[in-house]
């Protein structure tokens, strides 16, 4: 849901603000945005990142509509970019990360020894909505005569989409764990599990925990 919202304002807005102007966007923008930390927050009682982020963000509509500058609608996709990553370097706080729990909600039997790679890549995924957050921040202090929109949406969350399939590439490579999936299946054969130290930890503990739960082998 997040990343629609991401996506999509940029071009909404830009055609929103071209027929309305600035201050009738960025009050409809602040008051969904309060009626939907208020919902979330009676409905969520742990978020990943402090409540001050997220009303953070809304200022930024707050300010264009006391000011009638569309340059803070234009800063709220980078404000999204950084809470992102602030959201990643903060589920480091006590020795997990975003990408473990992720892992253990998806396969609640995921191993403890992913830890130490889900952390490196938090934070390697920290750092790039940082620079993806500079770059959209350049476009918002210097947009172009037209296509700001497309620029700080779809255009800025394709690197985000691209960085996602080559760490999955690298964490099958890596971890060598692999499903019933034709995919998996092609993979198996390429790079397999028997291999590499790592992929042969990773088949033993599915053969274990396949073995526990009364399970066939793989």
């Amino acid at each position: 849901m997040g990343l629609l919202v991401a996506t999509v304002y940029p071009m909404a807005a830009e055609r929103w603000l071209a027929t309305s102007g600035v201050r009738p966007v960025a009050g409809v923008l602040l008051g969904v945005g309060l009626a939907s930390l208020l919902l979330w927050r009676g409905v969520v009682k742990e978020t990943p990142a402090p409540w001050a982020l997220r009303l953070g963000l809304l200022s930024l509509p707050a300010l264009a509509l006391l000011t009638d500058d569309a340059l803070y609608l234009r800063l709220v996709p980078v404000a999204i970019q950084f809470l992102i990553g602030a959201y990643f370097l903060l589920s480091l706080r006590g020795g997990s990360s975003i990408l473990q729990e992720t892992a253990k909600r998806i396969h609640p039997y995921a191993p403890d020894f992913i830890g130490p790679y889900c952390r490196k890549v938090t934070v390697v995924f920290a750092a790039f909505f940082a620079l993806q957050g500079l770059a959209v921040a350049w476009i918002a202090f210097d947009p172009p005569t037209e296509g700001w929109g497309f620029a700080s949406g779809i255009l800025a969350w394709a690197p985000v989409m691209a960085a996602t399939v080559v760490e999955w590439g690298v964490r099958k490579s890596h971890f060598r764990y692999y499903g019933t999936g034709p995919i998996d299946r092609v993979l198996s054969k390429w790079l397999p599990s028997e291999a590499t130290e790592v992929g042969r930890r990773s088949l033993d503990y599915v053969r274990r925990m396949r073995a526990e739960l009364g399970m066939p082998p793989p």
